[in-house]
This record gives C-alpha cells, sequence and structure tokens, in this order.
C-alpha cells in the first residue's frame, strides 16, 4: 500500500470512528501533519522540484528585510548582551541560514541562542544537514515543550499560520452551518451540520450583507498559537510574515467562496479534499483575528503593512538593490526579477503582510513609521 492510500485509509477511519463526519480543521490536520505519512513529511515540498516557492527560494531579500528588524528589535531590548534568535516554521532552514550570515557580516552581537522550531521530522533532517553545511549550531524542536518563560528573543516565522487547520462554514438563511467531511465511494466529501459552539468571531455588521450559498473559514488556531508564544517568551519581539488581509476584507461579501486553496505542482487547485497528502491546503490569514488573540495573552500589536512597503523601506534591502543594479550581470538581473515579484503589488507585495508584535509596548522601526497600517486592522471595533 503507497502512503497515500495508507493516509487516505487513516482518514477514513478517523471519520467512521466520529460518525462519518469530521470538521475540516481534522481532515486538514491528518493531510498535512500524519506522522509520516502527511504532506509535509514529503521529500520535495518547496521550490523548483516542489508544489509552490516560497520568499526563501528567493535570494537574500527576505533575509535582509528581517535583518534591519532584528537589529531594531535588539535596540528595544536594549541592546542585552546574551539574546536568543528564533525561527518557527522554517521549512528548508535557508532563511535562518541567511539571517544569520548577515548579522555576523554587519557585526551584530550573535545570538547565545539559535532555535528552529519545525513539526515536521523530514523538514528537521533536511535543515540539520543545511545547518551543519554552513558550520551553525541550532537547537531544533518539534515543538514549544520546554521552552518557557524566555527572555531577550526575537522570534520570526514566514508563511507559518497560513498551514495552521482551518474550520470551514456555509451561510445559508442566516445561520452559520459548519463545513466538514465525509466519506463516499469515489473520496471524501464536504457535508454540511448545524454550527455548535465555538464558531467564528465575525462582525454582524459584514455577515448581514453575505449571499445565500456564503463559504469561508476561520482559523481556531491562531488563539492557542499565540498563547503559546506568551508562555515561550516572556521579554522579546515577534516578526510574522504571511500572505492574508484585515477581517473587513476577508469576509466582504464579494469573497464568497473563502480562501481555501491547495497548491500542487506550481498550480491552484480548488478541490482541496482530492488526493489528500500530495498538495499542500492553505488558506490565507485574518490579520485582525491574529493581533487580537495577541492582545487576549498581553502581546502588544507595534506594527502591520504589507510586504512590499516592509522591504522596499529596509535599508539592507535598498543597498544590496542599488549594488545589484550597478553590477547588471545575468544574476543581478535574475535577483532583483525576484525583488519586484517580493515587493510589487501584481507579485507579493501587497497579498503578504508584515506583523510585528511585542510583549512590551515599544515603538515601530522607525523607517517603517510612515507605513504602518496597524489602524486599519479594526482592533477596537466590536461589532
Amino acid at each position: 500500500m503507497t502512503r497515500q492510500l495508507m493516509l487516505e485509509d487513516l482518514i477514513r477511519r478517523e471519520i467512521e470512528a466520529h460518525d462519518g463526519w469530521v470538521p475540516f480543521e481534522r481532515f486538514m490536520e491528518l493531510a498535512l501533519y500524519a506522522p509520516g505519512l502527511g504532506y509535509y513529511e514529503r521529500e520535495r515540498v518547496f521550490g523548483a522540484d516542489g508544489d509552490f516557492i516560497t520568499a526563501a527560494e528567493m535570494g537574500s531579500w527576505l533575509a535582509g528585510g528581517l535583518v534591519d528588524l532584528v537589529k531594531w528589535s535588539l535596540d528595544q531590548l536594549g541592546k542585552p548582551r546574551q539574546w536568543i534568535l528564533m525561527e518557527q516554521g522554517g521549512g528548508s532552514g535557508m532563511t535562518l541560514v541567511r539571517l544569520v550570515l548577515l548579522l555576523e557580516q554587519m557585526g551584530v552581537s550573535p545570538p547565545e541562542r539559535v532555535i528552529e522550531i519545525e513539526r515536521s521530522a523530514w523538514l528537521r533532517r533536511q535543515q540539520q544537514e543545511l545547518f551543519k553545511k554552513h558550520g551553525l549550531s541550532v537547537e531544533q524542536h518539534a515543538d514549544q515543550t520546554g521552552l518557557n518563560g524566555l527572555e531577550n528573543v526575537v522570534f520570526f516565522s514566514n508563511e507559518l499560520p497560513d498551514a495552521f487547520p482551518v474550520r470551514c462554514f456555509k451561510w445559508e438563511h442566516e445561520v452559520l452551518w459548519e463545513r466538514g467531511v465525509t466519506c463516499t465511494d469515489s473520496g471524501f466529501a464536504w457535508h454540511e451540520i448545524p454550527l455548535a459552539s465555538g464558531g467564528p468571531d465575525i462582525p454582524r455588521h459584514l455577515k448581514s450583507d453575505w449571499p445565500d450559498g456564503y463559504v469561508s473559514e476561520w482559523n481556531p488556531n491562531l488563539d492557542p498559537w499565540q498563547e503559546t508564544l506568551a508562555n515561550m517568551i516572556e521579554r522579546g519581539i515577534m516578526i510574522t510574515v504571511d500572505y492574508g488581509y484585515r477581517c473587513q476584507e476577508y469576509y466582504r461579501p464579494g469573497r464568497a467562496t473563502g480562501t481555501l486553496i491547495a497548491h500542487h505542482r506550481h498550480r491552484v487547485e480548488e478541490d482541496v479534499l482530492a488526493a489528500p497528502g500530495t498538495k499542500d491546503i492553505t488558506a490565507h490569514v485574518d490579520f485582525t483575528a491574529l493581533a487580537r488573540s495577541g492582545l487576549r495573552h498581553g502581546i502588544h500589536p507595534l506594527l502591520w503593512t504589507t510586504q512590499g512597503a516592509w522591504l522596499a523601506h529596509s535599508p539592507t534591502v535598498q543597498t544590496l538593490v542599488h549594488a545589484l543594479a550597478d553590477e547588471r550581470s545575468t544574476n543581478s538581473m535574475s535577483m532583483l526579477a525576484y525583488a519586484k515579484r517580493l515587493m510589487l503589488p501584481s507579485g507579493m507585495g501587497e497579498l503578504f503582510k508584515l506583523l510585528i508584535q511585542g510583549t512590551h509596548a515599544w515603538s515601530v522601526p522607525p523607517y517603517l513609521s510612515s507605513v504602518n497600517r496597524l489602524g486599519r486592522l479594526g482592533l477596537d471595533s466590536t461589532s
């Protein structure tokens, strides 16, 4: 039996054990993370030979933007002699490697500890080889167990919460129904049941404009993640880069099919139930919900802006752009093409966002103050 068939059998048994229906959150959890079987246990996930390309595969641009944020973070933390650099969900590990090397080149005081939290055993093995190749000493953890009350931490993630399992709903006759997964003779199918307690926290005025048949999703794992970060980091700054929207945009009436999609061989697929384990499943991030979750656990939102604005205003990125423009080689032109893809609104510049949070209400990086969109998240709105 192939690994895919083993995973499908596992999901079927899970559904049968729960009276023929499971929330989509559970289906997604197994499809992506079932030990030894899920999508993130595959050999090829990222890059040209995988199913999608992240900023980590596009050169040093992301690391360049991050190195300026790390320097600013250390200033906010009082330039501690001992500090911790931490990444979660680093995929190949390349961004962490580039960031550590850039910090060294710039003469920044090296971190006392470098920590990578990666759930996938396969990816941890790949990261270990990369870290060893570059002579880096990195603590690897499968989760946050044992990491509590840490001081002077700079934490970052790139495209992490979009992979958290989500729950799905359908709006019909002004009633929310939960969309879950059932078994059929030909595979897996959607099936709605009345939504029990614990549904999405979406303002009433947005729901009132939804058409019948409106479907979308919400992420119940954002709040536990923020609670875990709050317990793990006693004093520090958290940097989140991912694609998504503020609540008002996420749940606008025109977005009537939600954001849930799959990626397979660099193509977007709308059927997220077919062939589990062979493709990525993802949903955009509701940054309003994320920032509100942080506030509930004592984490202060400091800045929210687009990836394009962040990188375009980054001093290190600007320096690299000018250097490559003067070089005018085939390699430099290729790197500048990646920069455009990461920064321009027609590429990833507008859809991807940067959220900075802190355990204290620190000031924002001066070079980003003019592009801070935090006020647009509607964190003070309750209806």
